[in-house]
């Protein structure tokens, strides 16, 4: 970057770079959304590594990748993230983990249902990420698909016609009980680790008695982030 900054043809470059990562900071924005400009980081990286001494380029390549790695994979044990601040850059590392659990405890909530009710219960949740867990994992618990007004997953339409009672996670308790009779909390999810993340802390409820149809509420689980 030094390099880019003093070269007037790059300038701009460098500046750019700056300024957009730094707005990705100040707003609270995701790590990948100034990602078109990393690009021209690695190329001016890739110039300046190649000027060190031969012998020295295959550990500063080295270097470089398991730096990078660090902050883009999760490489890292799940533990490990409550005491190294690399979700300061990356937050996203931390949301896989606790899925099976996430799933399980949404598994305990659907299956003390009566079977009056497990019959025509859906599983709601308030983020793609809670919807992705149950998908991958919720066949094995024996739960109904996802249904989620959370971006895209909106679009991909309510839950079945039949189906009047919901066990929802992190979604607004109010919107629940504008829409259904009855509302309660099942549970409160932790992962247990001490890692921030979407899920950590989110209620559990068990909603019965569809006020109306789906295709009528569903407009107010819309949520797009």
């Amino acid at each position: 970057m030094p390099g880019v900054l003093k070269n007037a043809r790059f300038r701009a470059v460098g500046i750019a770079a700056v300024t957009v990562i730094a707005a990705q900071f100040v707003l609270g924005g995701k790590a990948y959304y100034p990602g078109g400009i990393y690009t021209f980081l690695f190329a001016a990286g890739a110039t300046a590594l190649a000027r060190r001494p031969p012998r020295w380029r295959p550990a500063l390549y080295c270097a470089a990748g398991a730096g990078s790695a660090l902050i883009a994979l999760p490489v890292l044990p799940a533990a490990a993230l409550a005491r190294f601040p690399v979700q300061k850059i990356n937050y996203d590392l931390g949301e896989e983990i606790g899925w099976p659990s996430q799933v399980a405890l949404l598994a305990r909530a659907y299956n003390s249902l009566p079977s009056s009710e497990r019959a025509v219960a859906t599983v709601i949740t308030g983020n793609y990420g809670e919807a992705g867990a149950l998908d991958r994992y919720g066949a094995a618990f024996g739960l109904p698909r996802a249904y989620s007004g959370a971006n895209n997953f909106w679009l991909w339409g309510p839950p079945p016609a039949r189906d009047t009672v919901a066990v929802a996670i992190n979604v607004d308790p109010a919107l629940l009980r504008r829409e259904f009779a009855h509302v309660r909390v099942a549970g409160v999810y932790g992962n247990g680790l001490g890692v921030a993340d979407d899920e950590e802390g989110a209620v559990v409820y068990v909603a019965t008695g569809l006020r109306g149809s789906w295709a009528s509420a569903w407009p107010a689980f819309r949520d797009y982030s």
